[in-house]
């Protein structure tokens, strides 16, 4: 041991760094966008353990405030998801409505069809091409309904720009803009994006720390900077700002968007629960409860001046009639499963219409491609609903006459007083909303307000068109397009079974009720949220037991035709985003942690040099460094600690610098001065608090940026490595907390220098991890199995698993990169092959595979 060089110990793998260089280059010429995991799991470091002892006094009733500011905010975002609820459906129903009576005016002033046509189609891609332009140029994440990546953020994965308030506004514009142009799209979606996003803006802490010092004694560059960190200390006594709490806020924020759209608070927490929320408890359990009544409430209130729960949403459908009889509980699986199996032949549709659509890098394509699905939309509803719709008259006792548009119909007959509307342009031209709660209300009678061929027209166009539009570079959701083909082909079908059946009482609002039901299962695979949003969306548990069967029989028949959900299937298609579903794959069960594992980690000590920091940072994109200690008894060094990326960037940036001596630096036993805890200044605690806020204020909704070089060249580093003065002996500039720092090490330092050995070296610049790493890093035997090693990591939210030996050796890291390639592998030999060629190139594979650029791809 003691022959060996200084330089053998030192924990740099200079050839891999090498290496690393060359697949840096490569991963530097791709796109520009990626994602990162999230950090949910807190930092255990010696500074947060010592700050948390004298943190938890209690000021207010037993409380420090810190729950009751949670509430307050909970309350908040409730509040203001109900208002923009209310901006959009209102919004929506002036545009749709002022765009029919402009129609039905036009006609009767004697303009020919095809220019009124031209009209309407024109208003319909000027709003297209508002909410395509708003979301290419200006808000790319703002695009689709926005549910797919809000479960991926639920997950653990970063969404660069998923949250910024400017994504927020153009969703909500966008939205507004897309369901009025004429698009079979809905807002139901898009609703729980901008819940999740106001959710997220009210706690992301907007407050600056400084940039890096220039001066070592001065720890701001201006005054001005020194007055913006007052406000932001001020900030940190309710510090909820961290991945972990704003995860809970998200999650209640998102149910809290559905149960806006549907009028349905507790469908809106199960649907969390359920389908967007990875992580739950029953404090989330409780705050999204909140967040919805709040939500739903403020909704009632603005639409008819009453606070209650009983008042519909968005889309909501109360005042369906319809009975419920038990004898037709057959013909009721009838129209589940043949709703099921258009759920799966949408989803499957999708999957291959997505790789014919234009690319997302051809931002005109993306806005010709939506202008041209809107004119074919506005096209396909002017000619069916004149060809194909029948005029039919309003009948005594029908309820809400301003909803039916009477078209190219007759004009109400002065004789007697009977008035007629086109029930196929009223099917189109109609509130949707309005339109599901009539076919809802379709009863017994034979000669109900929608013909079957006007129905079944309806029904398969909307198909048709829907699959066009989903996908389009405008917000939009799938939910309402789904109940609208639901309840139209369910409607169809009931008035099928009443010519087939007529000594039964069939109603063709139940089917249309059982349609839209089943369709949504066979779309989404969900099943208790969806049953009980169709519950609270109209109003009645009579419809229990059908909802019921039509939510199981529609999942299983469409599960038998195409395997996966719409947000699954679109998950697998973002193939870089790597979403770990709840339960591991069956094939990890024979395979170990040390075969799934990357091996080769790159590991740091308790105190290392600035410039294998820098040389380290510059080569790699790995966001965590395992920090080993070396003994007698483990050449390798025994783990003792993890430190991310951003720490050990925001100690650079605040030049948190210490000067050793160079020796020091490549001694055998370097824990002969780490036995006690070292002593934490103010000094640590101000960047133990800037550790835990770092992505606030740096690439704010980009972080990773922070895995870039440029993020280190940004320093500006370089001048203090090479003008930085050493000497053969003290340095002349040493003050404050380094001071201290420096005395420690050195006395500790020449207690172990032999009695020949020369005692004076040169003077390095280090950095002293020892205060800020997670000293409680989550590990894992090599020999643990890597399903075990898949629950842990999924379960407790992990970003890093290291993997240890029988000596507590670091011999591998797990990432979610790592998981998802080896989760994806159907066959185990495949899994095991993959650890094989990793150990047989040397290490090299774990550049090539964990340091390209964290996950890159172009949002849709």
């Amino acid at each position: 041991m003691a022959d060996m060089e200084p330089e053998n110990r030192v924990p740099l793998l200079v050839g891999q760094l090498e290496e690393a260089r060359s697949y840096r280059e490569e991963e530097l010429k791709g796109d520009e966008v990626g994602v990162e995991s999230l950090d949910y799991e807190p930092i255990h470091s010696l500074v947060y353990a010592q700050t948390k002892k004298g943190s938890q006094q209690r000021h207010f009733y037993g409380y420090t405030g810190l729950t009751f500011a949670k509430w307050l905010i909970t309350i908040l975002i409730g509040l203001l998801v109900g208002v923009v609820a209310y901006i959009v459906e209102s919004s929506q129903e002036v545009f749709i409505m002022k765009k029919r009576d402009w129609t039905q005016e036009t006609i009767d002033e004697g303009l020919k069809l095809p220019f009124v046509f031209l009209g309407y189609a024109a208003f319909g891609i000027a709003l297209v091409l508002l909410s395509s332009c708003l979301v290419l140029l200006w808000a790319p994440a703002a695009a689709g309904g926005g549910v797919t990546l809000v479960m991926a953020y639920l997950n653990g994965i970063d969404i660069p720009s998923f949250f910024e308030f400017r994504t927020l506004v153009t969703k909500i514009v966008g939205t507004i803009c897309t369901i009025s142009s004429g698009l079979p799209i809905g807002q139901e979606g898009p609703m729980v994006h901008i819940g999740a996003a106001i959710a997220s803006s009210l706690t992301w802490m907007h407050g600056r720390f400084p940039t890096h010092r220039k001066d070592g004694s001065r720890r701001y560059a201006s005054p001005y900077l020194q007055t913006i960190s007052k406000f932001t200390q001020k900030a940190w006594p309710f510090d909820f700002h961290n991945d972990k709490d704003r995860r809970e806020f998200i999650s209640a924020g998102t149910a809290a968007g559905l149960a806006a759209a549907f009028g349905a608070p507790i469908g809106g927490v199960l649907f969390s629960l359920e389908e967007a929320s990875s992580f739950w408890s029953r404090k989330v359990m409780w705050r999204s409860l909140l967040c919805t009544t709040m939500a739903t409430m403020i909704l009632a209130w603005l639409n008819d001046r009453d606070f209650t729960l009983s008042l519909p949403g968005g889309l909501a459908f109360h005042g369906a009639s319809v009975e419920v009889d038990l004898n037709a509980v057959p013909l009721i699986m009838v129209t589940a499963g043949s709703l099921g199996v258009l759920g799966a032949l949408l989803n499957t549709t999708h999957g291959w219409l997505s790789p014919l659509r234009a690319p997302s890098k051809q931002g005109l394509l993306r806005v010709l491609e939506a202008c041209c699905i809107t004119f074919i939309a506005v096209g396909t509803m002017f000619l069916l609903s004149h060809f194909f719709g029948r005029c039919l008259p309003i009948q005594h006792g029908q309820q809400g006459e301003e909803y039916w548009f009477r078209y190219t119909c007759p004009k109400t007959d002065p004789n007697t007083g009977i008035s007629y509307y086109n029930d196929l342009a009223t099917l189109y031209f109609g509130v949707p909303h309005e339109t599901i709660k009539q076919l809802f209300a379709m009863g017994y009678e034979l000669d109900t307000y929608f013909s079957m061929r006007s129905l079944i027209l309806h029904s398969m166009s909307f198909f048709v068109l829907f699959n066009l539009a989903y996908g389009v570079a405008t917000p939009g959701g799938i939910f309402m397009p789904s109940i609208m083909v639901g309840a139209s082909f369910g409607a169809f079908l009931g008035r099928v079974f009443q010519l087939y059946f007529p000594e039964e009482n069939i109603q063709p609002g139940l089917h249309a009720l059982v349609g839209a039901t089943a369709m949504l299962g066979g779309v989404f695979r969900s099943s208790l949220s969806l049953v009980v949003i169709m519950m609270e969306g109209t109003g009645g548990l009579q419809y229990l037991l059908p909802a019921i069967i039509a939510i199981y029989v529609g999942n299983w028949v469409a599960h038998h035709i195409h395997h996966e959900g719409a947000y699954e299937a679109d998950l697998e298609r973002l193939g870089d985003v790597r979403f770990l579903q709840s339960e591991p794959p069956r094939h990890l069960i024979p395979v170990t942690a040390a075969e799934m594992m990357a091996p080769n980690v790159i590991t740091l000590t308790e105190i290392i040099s600035v410039s294998d920091v820098v040389k380290i940072l510059k080569n790699t994109t790995h966001n965590g460094f395992p920090v080993i200690r070396h003994t007698e008894a483990n050449d390798d060094g025994q783990l003792v600690g993890l430190i991310l990326r951003h720490q050990l960037l925001l100690l650079l940036e605040q030049r948190a610098l210490i000067e050793v001596d160079s020796e020091i630096l490549r001694l055998p036993l370097p824990e002969r001065f780490t036995s006690r805890d070292p002593r934490v200044t103010k000094e640590h605690v101000y960047l133990e608090h800037a550790m835990r806020v770092y992505h606030h204020c740096h690439n704010p909704h980009r972080r990773y940026l922070s895995s870039r070089p440029g993020a280190v060249d940004e320093l500006e580093l370089d001048d203090i490595l090479q003008e930085h003065p050493t000497t053969n002996g003290v340095h002349e500039a040493s003050n404050g907390t380094n001071d201290s720092k420096n005395k420690e090490i050195q006395e500790s330092s020449e207690s172990t220098k032999p009695e020949h050995q020369v005692s004076v070296h040169k003077r390095e610049l280090a950095l002293d991890l020892r205060y800020y790493m997670n000293r409680a890093p989550v590990t894992v035997r090599a020999e643990c199995s890597a399903q075990r090693a898949y629950i842990i990591f999924r379960t407790l939210g992990l970003r890093h698993l290291c993997v240890t030996d029988s000596s507590n050796s670091v011999i591998g890291m797990i990432t979610r990169k790592d998981i998802a390639q080896s989760a994806h592998h159907q066959a185990e030999h495949s899994v095991s092959k993959i650890a094989l060629e990793r150990q047989e190139s040397d290490g090299s594979s774990y550049f090539g595979d964990r340091a390209t650029k964290d996950i890159l791809f172009s949002l849709p």
